[in-house]
């Protein structure tokens, strides 16, 4: 059968005192594999400089004096955004009727955005990561594409959590009552469970190919501001390792879509081998080398020097550049 996997990654160059001009870099990478009766594969990669005013901070609009800086943890989910933005126009460009899997590295889940002030998580979640799963939806809604992400040698414990509670003596299971004054690891349900990924726990009782059931993030960013975007996730078993697949909610009520899903994974997993082909070829056209990085710095002086302002730069930085011995 014909279908399409289109795996995205990104790198990018932070705002640092070491660049002349305040400005970062986003570049967005990834391929399109095509699969069947008309087999193909297109690269692509979308450097994206960001400079104005407008594109460096993020400023409430009930209230312009309160703005963040893009800059480190917010530059990350940034970057996040772009990616799933980088997905979302290459469904577009498919032909109709094509079956596709927009396949991203790492969680959709975009953990530690709680930790920002309201108007932060409403432009770059509400208005930017969840806006576009809900075009990726609308696109579902007329063929069979699907939208997940692959986390290889994951360290989570949320199906480890859940069997504490089976393994908990109490009636009612609360922690901070009955075991709030014991050290960790003389708490019953840590002597069962304790020290126990969610990969190792599944890693004996998955045959190759196999996956879990699917189970429900409870994640406070997903269950405040995805919506209807709820994320689900299962473990799977390849010749490798025990990965974990996330998608969201609508993928995982959708057993056509969560065995396309499933199905294409293992695939691109045995033709990686041992991590998605697609994304491995993604992350080869998004990394931004050493080389890359001065490149960028020289090219933003002299677009400075062009148009006749000053260029500056740390002198931690020019001694880089300059041979001592």
């Amino acid at each position: 059968d014909d279908y399409c996997v289109v795996g995205v990654d990104g790198s990018h160059i932070d705002v640092s005192r070491h660049i002349p001009a305040h400005c970062y870099l986003i570049n967005i990478g990834g391929m399109a594999l095509r699969y069947g009766s008309q087999p193909g594969a297109r690269v692509f990669s979308a450097p994206r400089l960001y400079a104005q005013a407008d594109e460096l901070i993020i400023r409430d609009r009930s209230a312009p004096y309160r703005e963040e800086t893009i800059s480190g943890a917010l530059l990350d989910a940034k970057r996040a955004v772009e990616e799933l933005r980088g997905v979302l126009d290459r469904l577009r460009e498919l032909p109709p009727g094509l079956p596709a899997l927009g396949l991203m590295d790492g969680s959709l889940i975009m953990f530690g955005m709680h930790r920002h002030p309201d108007f932060v998580v409403r432009h770059l979640v509400d208005e930017g990561f969840v806006q576009i799963l809900d075009e990726i939806r609308q696109i579902a809604l007329e063929r069979a594409v699907a939208i997940a992400s692959y986390i290889s040698l994951p360290r989570s414990v949320e199906v480890v959590n859940a069997l504490r509670v089976s393994a908990c003596p109490y009636p009612v299971p609360n922690c901070d009552k009955e075991c709030g004054t014991e050290r960790r690891e003389q708490r019953p349900c840590e002597r069962e469970v304790g020290g126990v990924l969610d990969r190792e726990l599944l890693e004996n009782m998955l045959g190759l190919g196999q996956r879990s059931g699917v189970f429900e993030s409870n994640a406070a960013i997903v269950r405040d501001h995805y919506g209807g975007h709820g994320v689900s996730f299962f473990y799977v078993r390849t010749e490798e390792e025990v990965g974990r697949v996330e998608v969201p909610d609508w993928v995982a009520a959708d057993e056509a879509l969560l065995g396309l899903v499933h199905s294409l994974v293992v695939e691109q997993c045995r033709l990686g081998p041992g991590y998605p082909v697609a994304l491995k070829e993604a992350h080869e056209q998004a990394v931004v080398t050493g080389a890359d990085r001065q490149y960028f710095v020289e090219l933003v002086a002299a677009a400075l020097e062009q148009q006749g302002l000053p260029v500056y730069s740390s002198e931690k930085n020019i001694s880089k550049m300059r041979r001592w011995i």
